[in-house]
């Protein structure tokens, strides 16, 4: 059996070969991805959708969110500036 001569290697422009396949196949990946990270998000919202609707989310803490202003006055200052 013999070899058959070598093919004549193809040249293409850096850019289209860098660009990739155009075509149905690759609509076809961008929808597909599109439509599940649609898919995500509505999951997402819909799962966490009852403590977004909730009108006053921190009504259970207000005392220990309150106790964390409570503190002493600021204490005088030593050296007021002069009055002019």
């Amino acid at each position: 059996m013999a070899d058959s001569p070598p093919e004549p290697e193809t040249k293409m422009a850096a850019t289209p070969a860098r660009q990739g396949r155009l075509g149905k196949p690759m609509l076809l990946v961008l929808v597909v991805s599109t439509a599940l990270a649609g898919i995500a998000l509505i999951s997402a919202w819909l799962f966490r959708a009852d403590d977004l609707a909730d009108v006053e989310p921190h009504a259970g803490r207000q005392a220990t969110d309150a106790a964390t202003f409570q503190q002493d006055a600021p204490a005088p200052l030593q050296n007021p500036p002069p009055e002019n």
